[in-house]
């Protein structure tokens, strides 16, 4: 977001031309609408974000073409479908954790005991994930399935880098505790 305010800001204060000052006006005029609108749809500030961009990147790209009496009408239009992009992406990558969660593990070197005894590790291991709070959770499938670092993870979600650490520490505890018993 940085970014698009540091564009815009730009613009207006350097004297630019009569267009571009008035994108700079539609833009600050109308961000905050779209963005409440968006965490709205998606709740999630990241996604919300992620969609905003898009949405004012193609504001900027059709600039020339549109008629400033349907600016604000068409924005939301485009924040209503780039809305709809990010949930149906969230949609594909939850299954697709899902699908891979479901998988069965094939052993191919290991007696069939040793194999049974693995399987229910692995099942067991997946119920202790499924018993955590929702926050701690979806940081260790985020860390662990999507590979994503700490820092990503803080910022997509919205907290503290130290909170995001805090429940992956938590997270792994409990499953510890649970693994033992």
């Amino acid at each position: 977001m940085q970014d698009l305010d540091a564009l815009f800001s730009g613009e207006a204060s350097t004297g630019a031309s009569e267009p571009n000052a008035a994108l700079a006006n539609v833009f600050r005029e109308q961000r905050l609408p779209i963005q409440q609108f968006l965490l709205g749809m998606l709740r999630n500030r990241a996604d919300a974000d992620d969609a905003l961009q898009q949405v004012f990147l193609k504001l900027v790209e059709n600039w020339s073409t549109m008629r400033l009496e349907t600016a604000k009408s068409w924005l939301f239009t485009v924040a209503y479908h780039e809305a709809l992009t990010v949930r149906r992406r969230r949609i594909r990558q939850e299954a697709a954790l899902e699908a891979l969660w479901a998988q069965p593990v094939w052993l191919s070197q290991t007696s069939p005991p040793a194999a049974a005894e693995q399987r229910e590790e692995i099942e067991s291991v997946r119920s202790s994930l499924a018993e955590l709070p929702v926050a701690q959770r979806d940081v260790v499938e985020r860390r662990v399935f999507q590979n994503q670092t700490f820092q990503t993870i803080a910022t997509e979600i919205g907290c503290p880098l130290g909170t995001v650490l805090t429940r992956m520490r938590l997270a792994l505890k409990a499953l510890g505790r649970r693994l033992e018993e």
